[in-house]
């Protein structure tokens, strides 16, 4: 029981320890020993809980896409289709989303997913639920008639794209947060070819917060 509880106590604080060293140096630079400093344990414990840096890799990847999942989970299901909308862009182009994981630490993960395929796999999961859950709201938008995008499926293909790429390249456009977050959330409406009601929602100054992290 005490081996039992050591390990779920000093798991988390390794995986912490990794995450951090991966920010700052990099996936190449973060070796066991690195992380072992960090973690202020011998070396050997790491290996003891991972059995090898691949699979601590693999159980941080888990951590960083439940993250994500989270606030996947937690965007809303319900409510007036115009202010639901607006909440789930929010959120895409909001703090919450942006400070969830380090840049530094997605872009790592992203370049391993391109040459290994079980974190490829974990990647592609994450995205296949984050397109479905897209696919049901702008399709529910197009129902309720607050939006009139003909290509559902490519529609949300332009918004994962526009999301995805402001998250990773938004520091280097060279606007103030705020200004960078409204040209993205008024891209997505012209996207989805949102209707007068919405828009006027949206610039009425419709408080759309998003949602906040796990």
């Amino acid at each position: 029981m005490r081996k039992r509880q050591n390990a779920q106590e000093r798991k988390p604080v390794i995986l912490d320890a990794f995450y951090d060293a991966i920010r700052e140096e990099g996936i190449e630079n973060a070796s066991v020993a690195k992380v072992a400093a960090r973690a202020d344990i011998h070396p050997s414990l790491v290996i003891h809980y991972f059995g090898t840096k691949e699979q601590m890799l693999m159980e941080l990847v888990d951590r960083v896409l439940e993250v994500y999942g989270q606030l996947i989970g937690r965007l809303p299901k319900d409510g007036p289709p115009e202010q639901r909308l607006l909440v789930i862009l929010s959120t895409i182009w909001g703090p919450s989303w942006y400070g969830a994981v380090a840049l530094s630490v997605v872009y790592s993960f992203l370049a391993i997913a391109r040459r290994n395929r079980e974190v490829a796999r974990r990647v592609d999961h994450l995205y296949g639920r984050y397109r479905r859950f897209l696919e049901r709201e702008v399709l529910a938008a197009k129902n309720a008639g607050i939006i009139g995008a003909g290509d559902v499926s490519g529609a949300v293909s332009a918004l994962l794209a526009l999301s995805e790429g402001s998250h990773y390249f938004r520091h280097h456009l060279g606007d103030s947060e705020e200004h960078h977050r409204k040209a993205m959330i008024r891209a997505a409406l012209a996207i989805l070819d949102a209707g007068p009601e919405t828009l006027a929602l949206y610039e009425g100054g419709f408080d759309c917060g998003g949602v906040d992290s796990p």
